[in-house]
């Protein structure tokens, strides 16, 4: 799906046009309706206006951006469950799996290159699944409780720089 289809069914998910749209991102529409019927390239100056939006465009974006460093769960399983006790219990169980991983990394740091590097692969899947979940949950989070995105990760990295985190 193109940036500009994934505009598109955003917008008539939440009934908006394409004008009150632009109007969010300080476009004109004239520019929405070339996005969205692929006659013009998504400017990707624009990405972080976009994203900020919603949290679906910041995922797509992450997927687009990074080549799938971050996955877009929701492309690749489009049923994706997003009921947040659904979530909780896959992620649980995504964390405790990496966990058994990175106890396994330990133990074989003594054995052979090869099992080395498949326990290093099995703890590098362990923790793009973390990830890829953890990221698709915080932001269920923020619709569902109306989080204000930009003030948390304000207040997380000056958690980070006091050493709190």
């Amino acid at each position: 799906m193109s940036i500009g289809d994934f505009i598109r069914q955003y917008r008539k998910e939440k009934n908006i046009t394409q004008g009150e749209l632009a109007a969010q991102l300080n476009f004109e529409r004239s520019m929405m309706s070339k996005v969205e019927s692929g006659a013009r390239k998504w400017p990707e100056s624009s990405d972080a206006k976009l994203a900020s939006i919603n949290w679906r465009f910041t995922l797509w974006l992450a997927d687009e951006r990074t080549g799938g460093f971050i996955s877009n769960l929701l492309k690749l399983v489009p049923n994706f469950d997003l009921h947040p006790s659904a979530l909780k219990e896959l992620l649980l169980k995504e964390l405790k799996e990496g966990m058994q991983a990175l106890g396994e990394i330990i133990f074989v740091r003594h054995i052979c290159q090869k099992k080395r590097r498949e326990a290093a692969e099995k703890v590098w899947f362990e923790l793009k699944d973390v990830v890829d979940k953890g990221v698709i949950m915080m932001g269920v989070l923020e619709e569902e409780f109306g989080l204000d995105r930009e003030a948390l990760i304000k207040k997380h990295e000056y958690q980070v720089k006091q050493g709190e985190r």
